[in-house]
C-alpha cells in the first residue's frame, strides 16, 4: 500500500511540474514585468528626458543592464554634441579670420568705392 501513494505523488509531482513547463495544457501565461524603467527616446536627449528617467532597484543597487544602457546612451549623446561644437567653433573661426583680414590683402573687387 505504501508503494502505491509514493507512485501516485510521485505521477502528481510529474503532472504538476508538466504543467508549470508548458508540455501539457499550453503552459503558463506570457510573463509580466514590474519594471519601471522607459529607455531613453532614440532621437536628441533633453532635459525632460533624464529628469523623468527612473532605474531599477535591485538588492545591491540598480539593475546593472539599465544603468549601462543609460550610460552608453548617454556617452553617445556627448560624442556626438562634442562634435557639433567643434564643428560649430571652426566655422566661428575660419568667420572671424576673414572679418579680420585687413583690407591691404583682400581682392580688389573687395574693397569699398573710394
Amino acid at each position: 500500500m505504501k508503494w502505491v501513494v509514493l507512485l501516485a505523488g510521485v505521477v502528481v509531482v510529474c503532472l504538476v511540474a508538466a504543467l508549470l513547463l508548458g508540455l501539457l495544457g499550453g503552459g503558463m501565461g506570457r510573463p509580466t514585468s514590474t519594471l519601471r524603467h522607459e529607455p531613453l527616446p532614440e532621437d536628441r536627449l533633453t532635459d525632460d528626458d533624464l529628469a523623468a528617467l527612473e532605474l531599477d532597484v535591485t538588492a545591491r543597487g540598480y539593475r546593472m543592464s539599465q544603468v549601462d544602457g543609460v550610460l552608453d546612451r548617454l556617452r553617445l549623446e556627448l560624442r556626438s554634441r562634442d562634435e557639433e561644437v567643434a564643428a560649430l567653433q571652426a566655422e566661428l573661426a575660419r568667420r572671424a579670420a576673414r572679418v579680420e583680414q585687413p583690407a591691404v590683402d583682400r581682392p580688389a573687387e573687395e574693397l569699398p568705392p573710394a
